[in-house]
């Protein structure tokens, strides 16, 4: 029996490439051990090399190496090889008119000291990262949806308090983070 080669190659921002690596490389090593495939990263350019005998084991590594270049723990990544799980990248900028408020905007999704983004997180079970303009989102499909019906609020100019009763009203009871 022969197996095929899926190859492909990603790259991390620079300050995400010691993240991906871990530790005397354990990170790696444990992704490249969970997904059956072999992982080569060059800790200057950020290049990462992946070659893996399963498709759907390769898909799952790329949407794995991306949240955990939008900022997502690669622990909490690992999650993605259910298959209810998926993940999500929103980008907020489009949606803000005046981009001077994009700043504003982002705050009021972070909340004050990661106090809004925890909320959300906690009552929707999912794993949510902000970096620049992007918020992305490791969760139950159904509950990826709600948040972003909670940022959508958020971005139009909702109050936190109308967001956070939304969210109980509709939250989706499911085995998450």
């Amino acid at each position: 029996m022969t197996f095929d080669i899926h190859e492909e190659k990603f790259y991390l921002e620079k300050d995400r490439i010691s993240v991906f690596i871990g530790k005397e490389g354990e990170t790696k090593k444990t992704i490249s051990k969970h997904f059956n495939s072999e992982i080569d990263v060059d800790s200057k350019t950020g290049e990462v090399l992946v070659e893996s005998e399963n498709a759907v084991d390769g898909f799952v590594l790329s949407q794995v190496i991306q949240a955990i270049n939008f900022g997502h723990n690669p622990e909490k990544t690992l999650v993605l090889e259910d298959e209810n799980m998926v993940f999500d990248i929103i980008d907020v900028k489009p949606m803000v008119k005046d981009h001077l408020r994009l700043k504003t905007v982002m705050g009021r999704i972070i909340g004050k000291e990661g106090s809004t983004r925890k909320a959300i997180e906690e009552i929707t079970k999912c794993n949510i990262a902000v970096k620049d303009h992007y918020v992305s989102i490791i969760g139950a499909f159904e509950n990826v949806g709600l948040v972003h019906e909670a940022l959508d609020m958020l971005i139009k100019g909702g109050s936190h308090k109308s967001m956070y009763g939304y969210l109980e009203r509709n939250k989706v009871n499911s085995n998450g983070f």
